[in-house]
């Protein structure tokens, strides 16, 4: 990549031109820590063909999914003491299942690393009532407040099919 300023345009133009013909990218510097990018047709096509493939995906799996995937992915990469309290990185079956689990829900929770080897998702309706389920390799701790105040705990197996029951429920 070849990094201008705007005051060079026009005594490069022509040759940066056959450099982007060949393949080079022109990075011109503007006012206000902007740029002006000049590129080859293989590249912007390029870029056309990923800029389609992201709204597709968005538009197959919702914006609200595809962010927590994408939190996902980074609570995937915590090192060790992540939380600068000795915490381990979270085991690759939970990151797993909980991929599989967002997969599956219509309704999207806010999803949080936790020191417990576990990733926590949470749920708030408008009802005032909240919905967490902590997903560990080979159960879910499901935790409820009603409305009233009132709490239910309980535990079930990794299942995508339950979960989203649950949830569906909960927001009905």
């Amino acid at each position: 990549m070849i990094q201008a300023k705007s005051m060079e345009v026009r005594d490069n133009f022509r040759a940066w031109c056959t450099q982007v013909s060949e393949g080079e990218t022109i990075q011109i510097s503007r006012p206000g820590n902007s740029f002006v990018y000049l590129v080859g047709e293989k590249t912007y096509e390029k870029l056309m063909m990923e800029k389609r493939v992201t709204a597709y995906t968005s538009y197959l799996y919702g914006k609200d999914k595809i962010i927590n995937l994408k939190r996902l992915s980074e609570i995937e990469k915590l090192p060790d003491n992540w939380n600068n309290d000795g915490a381990a990185p979270i085991p690759r079956g939970v990151v797993k299942n909980v991929r599989k689990l967002l997969m599956n829900l219509a309704y999207q929770p806010e999803i949080f690393p936790t020191a417990c080897d576990a990733v926590q998702l949470e749920w708030d309706n408008k009802n005032g009532e909240y919905l967490e389920m902590e997903v560990l390799e080979d159960l879910i701790n499901v935790f409820k407040i009603d409305r009233d105040g009132g709490e239910e705990q309980y535990t079930i197996a990794i299942d995508a099919v339950a979960v989203e029951k649950i949830v569906r429920e909960f927001y009905e």
